[in-house]
Order: structure tokens, then sequence, then C-alpha cells
């Protein structure tokens, strides 16, 4: 129980770490920030540019609640086992299938590729985690 305790707290953290970082670059940083993210010819047109930052948006919120949320269940990490698959599947779909698909559109390899990694470390500990909980 409390390593899935502390998974919540890690995840939750470094969620809400991203989204502050990256709350900054949408309201302070500008969109050229963005428009390096995004692959030629989309990273010179200012609509495509624009168009990624409001739908960026919306995940950094979406991962912010996530984050706020895994805060409050480690309070209780096996009554809120729930929370801890809806993590994992949301890094598996949202994290894993995305970034194969945006490299496969022309994002960077190399930065999704780090990005995968991440998503399946928080994957694999998260499953061994709640595992762990339940057999207790």
């Amino acid at each position: 129980m409390n390593k899935l305790k502390w998974w919540f707290r890690v995840v939750g953290g470094f969620y809400l770490l991203l989204t502050v970082m990256n709350l900054s670059g949408l309201f302070l940083g500008g969109s050229q920030m963005y428009a390096n993210i995004l692959p030629a010819p989309m990273n010179t047109d200012a609509l495509a540019v624009r168009a990624f930052i409001d739908a960026w948006m919306v995940f950094v919120f979406e991962l912010g609640v996530l984050g706020a949320m895994a805060l409050v269940a480690a309070r209780a990490p096996v009554q809120n086992r729930i929370m801890a698959w809806t993590l994992i599947w949301a890094e598996a779909f949202r994290g894993i299938v995305v970034d194969i698909i945006w490299i496969t559109r022309g994002y960077s390899l190399s930065s999704y590729a780090v990005f995968i990694v991440i998503h399946l470390i928080i994957i694999v500990t998260g499953v061994v985690f709640v595992r762990q909980a339940q057999a207790e």
C-alpha cells in the first residue's frame, strides 16, 4: 500500500509540474515555443500553431486535474485503485498510442521516444504497485 501511495504522489506531482510548465508556456511563452514542436510545414503556419496551442490547452488542464486527483487518491490508495487504473490507461492511450501516432506524422522521434519511456515507467510501476496493494 505504501508503494501505491508514493506512486500516486510521484505521478500526481509530476503531472502538476508538467501542468505548471505548460501553462506558463501557453500563457507567457508565446507561440514560438509550440511552433518548434510542430513538424514542417505546420510550424510556419500561424493558424496551425494557434490550433495546436488551443488543443494542447485541453491536454494541459486534463493533466492538472489528474495530477491533483492522484494526490487526493494517495490518502487512501487501496480504496482508490480505480484512479490508479485510470492513470495507467491514460498513459497507455493518451501517452504511448498518441506519441506513436505523432511520430508517424513527423513529430520528433527523439523527443517523443523519451516520453514513451516515461509513460512505460509510469504504467509498469503502477500495475505492479496496484497488484501488490490488492494482494495485501
